[in-house]
């Protein structure tokens, strides 16, 4: 609905109706201009936003996300580190250009922040390995629609590295967490101390990545946080 909204402006701006988004976004003035003449603006941003935010599990929407950890470690590790919930965000960052406005930076940006911190917070209390990793993914997406609410130039781009650097970190923490479960039979935290005797090589993998996901300099997640 959110890209119908945007093709009926675009009969003004563009000169007929248009699904052509990379035209829209170059053409971002006259889209913000005609949106706003014909009052469907704010139908738009709140059309496209929700739109992203559930794809991208931001607040409220973030429930289906650890509900989701039942599939396989390698389908996790692909689906929700690097792919299918990082398409919300990355929709963001298209369409930014052609949204930016100040309602935009105070749903946009809000939403990231709240998502930043309900996830991390949720994510203190998971006993389960694979769920405490989705709460994390919730919050570092929220990271990511954080940086491209904000109407500087600085945030498109921390949004788009931390987005490269999520995946980078993230993908080997989910396949971690299937190597212990294969391992130990088990996900939960609580009976997992001292692992790292039995697994050393996993135990490394995982502290490079859990540092790197933490922002601790000189990994790369330090750089886009």
């Amino acid at each position: 609905p959110g890209l119908l909204v945007l093709s009926v402006a675009a009969r003004g701006a563009l000169g007929g109706v248009s699904f052509d988004l990379t035209a829209m976004i170059a053409n971002g003035e006259a889209m913000r201009t005609a949106l706003r003449e014909s009052g469907l603006f704010l139908p738009a941003l709140a059309l496209l936003v929700t739109a992203a935010a559930a794809k991208s599990a931001q607040v409220p929407l973030h429930f289906w996300l650890p509900n989701a950890m039942v599939a396989p470690t390698p389908v996790s590790a692909f689906l929700h580190s690097a792919t299918m919930v990082t398409v919300g965000v990355y929709f963001l960052g298209r369409v930014r250009p052609l949204l930016m406005s100040p309602e935009w930076v105070l749903v946009v940006a809000s939403l990231g922040l709240v998502t930043m911190a309900v996830g991390a917070v949720l994510a203190v209390g998971a006993t389960d390995m694979k769920e405490l990793l989705a709460y994390s993914t919730a919050s570092h997406l929220g990271l990511m629609v954080a940086g491209f609410g904000l109407d500087v130039v600085y945030g498109g781009e921390a949004g788009t590295f931390h987005l490269l650097n999520h995946a980078l970190f993230k993908a080997p923490l989910f396949l971690v967490a299937g190597v212990v479960a294969h391992q130990v039979g088990t996900r939960n935290l609580d009976n997992l101390g001292g692992l790292w005797r039995e697994l050393p090589v996993t135990a490394a993998i995982s502290a490079v990545a859990a540092l790197s996901m933490a922002g601790i300099p000189p990994f790369n997640g330090f750089y886009s946080k």
